[in-house]
């Protein structure tokens, strides 16, 4: 669901209204250098005073996956918070929270965060104090790999770390992160979620320890495939949760590729998080393909950063000694740039002692593979795959479509599509003129004629018809 999906049929409260008043006011003031801030409907206080009202109200109850197996608790809570009593803030302590954020959360609807939306836990961000910088609630397993990230190879390769900062409350503590989008001008953004698996071994063990019936389980995989359920799960109309965390990787690409997509934001802010069932190579192609449309020179710089990490993890210390689950790539291009880093580390463990992993092999229960190697090897497969495919295309419809008269035969253009010229036995000489009587169908990178313009002749016949053909066909190029 996206942040600022709202519904209009909610009424107001009265912090509801007040709020929409601040976002009116501020909607009018003037922007960097004098600008005029433009108020468009996505900036609607009508329809902004939901969303904001349900991020920050808690009115709003998050289903992603991860919310509901319980992993955000396990991993996002701080050092000043516990699962057994987060000290809760009054409604007036609420509203000032909102009235602060205002001005942060209108430049989050200009775009300026747009990998927030896709990442699915919006209440886990903010806006950093510093420019270029965004707040990301602490997760201390996360903050101990970016600190050791920051003397690894991998470096320029993950958003920079920048210590902690605390709330003013005091209640709260975020890692200050370098913001990735801050070089960019209306981005298009797609996450990707790397490895063959997105639960840690030790989440599988724990949910097999007691394993009970979840309902809410149940209506997540009925939603995505009515027949996914057993017979007797329908009976109960419920799944366990080690059951719903093995089959969720299997409906995607997870399992197959080592990849799956998580999200894709066009710039034109239009965002789609509906990719739980693309699965086949072929659906990943056209949504690659349908991201970098319009923008030519983001699909070989994504393939030549992808082979650069590669390149890179070969090298990397933590790489080699960690248990990369979770973890993200976040691309983004926009008109002039195009790059990918590595996001996300809330699950990324040290290995076991004593264990060591190749990141390519198949997992089993116990060896702790990631296939973090296998999600990087076919992205760069497809990818490439996909710009081969383009540039071919560009290329066919550069050349221009040329045409034959007539043979002694009766085939004309139309039926020369379908076979090579060097199989046609003659072909009528252009005019005495020395004109060419109709463009010469010898150049088609589809049916690959191979036409030459040396003094190798193109098609069969004479010699004077091969000259022929070959002046015509200089004479239409040039």
């Amino acid at each position: 669901m996206s942040l600022f999906t709202s519904s209009n049929t909610r009424p107001r409260s009265l912090m509801e209204a007040l709020l929409a008043k601040k976002i009116e006011a501020a909607s009018q003031q003037t922007g960097p250098g004098g600008s005029r801030l433009i108020r468009t409907d996505s900036m609607d206080s009508s329809s902004s005073i939901g969303s904001l009202g349900s991020l920050i109200l808690g009115e709003d109850v998050c289903h992603c996956d991860d919310c509901l197996l319980g992993i955000v608790d396990l991993y996002t809570i701080g050092p000043k918070e516990t699962a057994s009593g987060i000290k809760k803030p009054s409604g007036w302590r609420k509203l000032r929270n909102i009235v602060q954020w205002t001005p942060f959360f209108q430049t989050y609807k200009k775009q300026r965060y747009p990998w927030v939306q896709l990442a699915g836990h919006q209440g886990n961000f903010k806006a950093g104090p510093d420019q270029g910088t965004v707040l990301k609630k602490l997760c201390p397993k996360e903050e101990k790999c970016f600190k050791v990230l920051m003397k690894d190879v991998l470096r320029p390769y993950v958003p920079e770390y920048k210590g902690q900062v605390n709330s003013e409350d005091g209640e709260s503590t975020y890692i200050q992160l370098q913001d990735l989008l801050s070089d960019f001008y209306q981005p298009c953004v797609m996450d990707c979620k790397i490895g063959v698996r997105t639960y840690l071994e030790e989440e599988l063990s724990k949910a097999k320890e007691k394993p009970k019936l979840r309902k809410d389980m149940y209506e997540k995989m009925i939603q995505i495939d009515q027949n996914a359920p057993t017979e007797e799960e329908h009976r109960a109309k419920g799944v366990t949760k080690p059951r719903y965390m093995v089959w969720r990787e299997t409906i995607s690409s997870t399992s197959t590729l080592g990849f799956r997509i998580e999200g894709i934001k066009k710039s034109d802010g239009t965002s789609s998080k509906d990719f739980k069932t693309t699965k086949s190579r072929d659906q990943i192609c056209d949504a690659f393909r349908e991201f970098t449309e319009g923008f030519p020179h983001a699909m070989p710089k994504y393939i030549q950063r992808l082979k650069a990490i590669r390149a890179t993890l070969e090298y990397s210390e933590f790489f080699k000694g960690h248990e990369v689950i979770g973890s993200s790539l976040l691309f983004v291009h926009d008109r002039h740039k195009a790059s990918v880093w590595l996001i996300d580390f809330a699950k990324t463990v040290i290995l076991p002692e004593n264990v060591t992993i190749t990141h390519d092999s198949k997992w089993k229960v116990g060896n702790h593979e990631d296939g973090y190697l296998i999600g990087i090897n076919n992205l760069i497969e497809i990818f490439s795959e996909v710009h081969d495919r383009q540039t071919m295309q560009s290329l066919t419809e550069r050349i221009p479509r040329l045409s034959l008269p007539a043979d002694a035969n009766g085939l004309c253009a139309t039926d020369l599509d379908t076979q090579r010229v060097s199989e046609i036995p003659s072909i009528t000489s252009p005019t005495s003129s020395g004109q060419c009587t109709g463009e010469i169908n010898c150049v088609n990178n589809n049916n690959n004629y191979g036409c030459k313009t040396d003094d190798q002749p193109c098609v069969g016949g004479s010699a004077a018809t091969e000259t022929s053909l070959r002046d015509c066909v200089g004479s239409n190029l040039s």
